[in-house]
């Protein structure tokens, strides 16, 4: 599991644009069933720490459009840190 910055993938620029979450990243129609994986595999660890379904759903999407990558441990540290910093 990574613990250094995480930095968006060279695809990121691409994806962040109009969306259905204005100012949220979203996954292309290719990448959708990942970030559902991604959503289903973190749930649990995140609903645990106060997460809701909602807020899963937009993070998986958003982590998924920015090219950051598909492990769901990384992601999980990612989602803690992203709302970290938003309060």
């Amino acid at each position: 599991m990574a613990t250094e910055s995480i930095h968006p993938g060279s695809h990121a620029g691409e994806k962040i644009g109009d969306t259905d979450d204005p100012g949220h990243p979203q996954p292309d129609e290719a990448e959708v069933e990942s970030a559902r994986l991604l959503e289903n595999d973190a749930r649990e660890t995140l609903r645990v720490r106060g997460f809701t379904g909602e807020e899963i759903r937009r993070l998986a999407d958003e982590y998924v459009a920015l090219d950051l990558g598909e492990d769901t441990d990384d992601f999980i540290l990612w989602a803690i840190r992203n709302r970290d910093e938003a309060h």
